[in-house]
């Protein structure tokens, strides 16, 4: 598979003992369970795929991607692979049925394929996955959007963000939760000039405003996972900010 995107668990990935205990936990309390992760070979999406894999809290994980996947790592037995079409909803109502728990990290940016192509992803296949996984019956939703997501924005990235945002805590899940990073570090193959130039700044701003400007993609996921082995009262649904997943990251190690 020259084009598959490869995701490999080794020991650089860092779980902590309270997030191994959880998913313990959680599987003990909630046995049979299954996760699909969409986005899965976006930066966070990949990190969700191996966080998910590495607990062994879910008897399935499902990605549904444009590339498959190569996967080297523990539990690979229970990695199962689906083509995506975002477009059609009758097939990916299909594609959500049998799960209980959804990752959404779709997502693109204007910078690289344009404004209209941003808005399908980001907007309309963002929509068009959560409402089947509504019909599919998923437990619960958790959504990777952005730090300053607001619907009534003038700009259309913090716009968009936040009109999705909106309309998935208002479908009616279970749990929904959401997710407000800030800007993603990684290494990213195809950072442009703009990112790797910021990829330097923002750092010492971080060192200035501490939790406040960055975070690692790896701890994004790993927040999102370990956030899902919560046992909460439902419905609820939740917004966890940027500082949030950072020091409960922390606190974990």
């Amino acid at each position: 598979m020259s084009d598959a995107m490869k995701i490999v668990v080794d020991d650089k990935l860092v779980l902590g003992e309270p997030f191994t205990k959880a998913a313990s936990e959680f599987k003990a309390r909630s046995p049979g369970k299954s996760a699909l992760v969409l986005g899965s070979t976006g930066e966070v999406g990949r990190e969700v795929v191996k966080h998910l894999m590495a607990s062994d809290a879910f008897d399935k994980v499902t990605v549904l991607a444009r590339r498959p996947i190569e996967y080297t790592g523990p539990n690979a037995e229970k990695l199962k692979q689906k083509p995506a079409d975002f477009e059609n909803t009758e097939q990916l109502e299909r594609d959500f049925a049998g799960h209980t728990h959804a990752f959404s990290c779709l997502g693109t940016t204007r910078a690289k394929n344009g404004k209209d192509a941003f808005y399908k992803v980001d907007h309309d296949y963002a929509l068009n996955a959560a409402k089947a996984a509504k019909t599919a019956g998923v437990e619960h939703y958790s959504n990777c959007s952005s730090n300053g997501a607001d619907k009534n924005s003038m700009f259309l990235y913090m716009k968009t963000k936040g009109e999705v945002d909106s309309e998935i805590q208002d479908m009616g899940f279970p749990r929904v939760s959401i997710f407000h990073p800030s800007m993603l570090m990684c290494d990213r193959k195809e950072a442009r000039l703009m990112e790797r130039a910021a990829s330097y700044v923002m750092p010492l701003l971080d060192y200035v405003m501490p939790g406040k400007m960055t975070i690692p993609t790896s701890t994004v996921a790993w927040a999102m996972v370990n956030n899902t082995f919560k046992k909460v009262d439902t419905p609820v649904a939740e917004l966890l900010t940027n500082k949030q997943m950072l020091d409960e990251f922390k606190k974990s190690q």
